[in-house]
C-alpha cells in the first residue's frame, strides 16, 4: 500500500514549491509531472488544470481537466471549468456537451439557487455556460416559432408558461369546447360504452395502480401527493409506450381513440390513463410541459365538492363528458369529497397545427433526445481525437 493510499495528500505543498520557486513557463510541465505522480488525486488533477488554464496553458489544462473526470465523472465542477476553457479553444459544440452534463447533475441552470459563498469565477462560469446553452439550445430548429423553454429568456405572450416546449402563434385558451372538435361526435358516441368497459374492468386492472408521480423531484411541489396512492395512474400508455397488461383491458377505449388526434411523439399516444385522485386531495397549481397539445378528461366517476381551475376559470366536471384545457396554463384539480375521483386522461394536438408541423415537432423531440443521449459518448470521442 502506497503513502498516498493511507493517508490524505496534502495539495498545498505539493504546489506550493513549484508556484513559489519555479519560473511560470516551467509550470506546465512540471505541474503536468506532478499529475503524473498521483494519478488517483481528482482534487490535485482539478487544482492544477485550474492553474494552467489560469495562465494560459489550454492544451495542458484540457488534459488535466479530463484527467479528474475519469476520476471524478459526478463532479460538475470539472464540466462546467472544462466547457469554459473549450469555448476559449473554439470548441463550442463540445463545451455545450460540458455544460449540458453539467446541468444534469446541478438541475436547471435557468432555475439555479447558487449559494453566497459560490466563487465568482465560479458564478461567471455559470453566466457564460447559460448563454452558450440559450443561443445553441433555445431555439426550435426543426419548426418556426418555437423554443425549448428551459433554455430560453423570452418572455411569454400569453399567461400560458410551459417548462418545457413552447409553439408561438398558436390559439390560446384555458378551456376549449369539446363540440368545436372534429373528432367529438364520434368519440362522444363510444362514451356510454367507454363508461361500461371501465366499470366491468377497472376492478380486475387496478392491481396496476401507480402513483402518478414517482420520483424525489416531486417531493417538494406535490408533497402529499408523490410517491402516494392519493394521485394513482392506470395507464394505457406512458411516455409513448404501451402497457399491454392494462390496455388489452379495455379494446372499447383503444378503438375509439383511433379517430382522435392524439398527441405523441411517435406513432404511439404520449400518455392515456384513468386518474384517480383520493378524497379530500388536492393537486396544487402548476404549469404542463408545453402548449402543442391540449389535455381531455373524461368524467368517470365524480362525487360532490370536485373541480378542475386553469388560469381562475373554475370547471366542475360533468360525469361522461369530456373537458378539454391547456395545461401550459396555470392549473389545479381539487377533490374536497369522502370518495375517490376518477377520470379519464388523453392528450391531442393543438388544432392550429398542421400534420407537417406535427411531424417537425416529433423530428424535434427526437433529435434532441437523440443528442441528450450521446452526450457522454461525444465527449469521449472528443477526447480520443484530441
Amino acid at each position: 500500500m502506497t503513502n498516498e493510499e493511507t493517508q490524505p495528500l496534502n495539495i498545498d505543498s505539493l504546489l506550493q514549491p513549484i508556484l513559489e520557486c519555479e519560473p511560470q513557463n516551467s509550470w506546465p510541465l512540471l505541474l503536468s509531472k506532478l499529475i503524473d505522480s498521483y494519478p488517483q488525486s481528482a482534487e490535485l488533477s482539478y487544482r492544477v488544470a485550474v492553474i494552467l488554464e489560469q495562465i494560459g496553458a489550454l492544451p495542458e489544462s484540457e488534459k488535466a481537466y479530463f484527467h479528474c473526470l475519469t476520476l471524478a465523472p459526478k463532479n460538475y465542477l470539472v464540466y462546467l471549468y472544462l466547457g469554459h476553457l473549450l469555448e476559449k479553444k473554439g470548441e463550442d459544440s463540445t463545451a455545450l456537451v460540458c455544460y449540458t452534463l453539467c446541468e444534469a447533475l446541478t438541475g436547471s441552470f435557468k432555475r439555479l439557487q447558487l449559494t453566497n459563498s459560490t466563487a465568482p469565477q465560479t458564478l461567471e462560469r455559470f453566466q457564460k455556460a447559460w448563454q452558450c446553452m440559450e443561443k445553441n439550445l433555445g431555439t426550435a430548429s426543426s419548426i418556426e416559432s418555437a423554443r425549448w423553454v428551459q433554455y430560453c429568456s423570452k418572455p411569454f405572450e400569453t399567461a400560458q408558461a410551459p417548462h418545457l416546449f413552447y409553439v408561438a402563434n398558436l390559439r390560446a385558451h384555458p378551456i376549449w369546447p369539446a363540440e368545436q372538435f372534429a373528432w367529438y361526435e364520434s368519440f362522444n358516441a363510444t362514451i356510454p360504452d367507454i363508461i361500461k368497459e371501465f366499470h366491468n374492468t377497472f376492478n380486475s386492472a387496478s392491481s396496476h395502480l401507480t402513483p402518478y408521480l414517482s420520483g424525489k423531484e416531486y417531493e417538494s411541489a406535490f408533497p402529499m401527493l408523490a410517491n402516494s396512492n392519493n394521485w394513482q395512474a392506470l395507464s394505457l400508455f406512458k411516455e409513448g409506450v404501451e402497457n399491454v397488461s392494462v390496455s388489452k383491458h379495455f379494446p372499447i377505449l383503444k378503438k375509439a381513440l383511433e379517430k382522435v388526434p392524439c398527441y405523441g411523439l411517435t406513432a404511439s399516444p404520449y400518455e392515456v390513463f384513468y386518474s384517480k385522485l383520493a378524497k379530500g386531495q388536492t393537486i396544487t397549481p402548476h404549469y404542463g410541459l408545453s402548449n402543442h397539445s391540449l389535455t381531455v378528461h373524461l368524467a368517470i366517476d365524480i362525487p360532490h365538492d370536485c373541480y378542475l381551475d386553469v388560469n381562475g376559470e373554475r370547471a366542475s366536471w360533468q360525469e361522461h363528458q369530456l373537458t378539454i384545457f391547456d395545461d401550459s396554463y396555470l392549473h389545479m384539480a381539487h377533490n374536497g369529497s369522502d370518495r375517490d375521483r376518477i377520470v379519464l386522461i388523453f392528450s391531442i394536438w393543438h388544432p392550429d397545427l398542421t400534420p407537417t408541423q406535427c411531424q417537425a415537432i416529433q423530428s424535434e423531440f427526437k433529435n434532441r433526445q437523440r443528442w441528450i443521449d450521446n452526450l457522454n459518448a461525444t465527449l469521449v470521442q472528443y477526447r480520443n481525437d484530441h
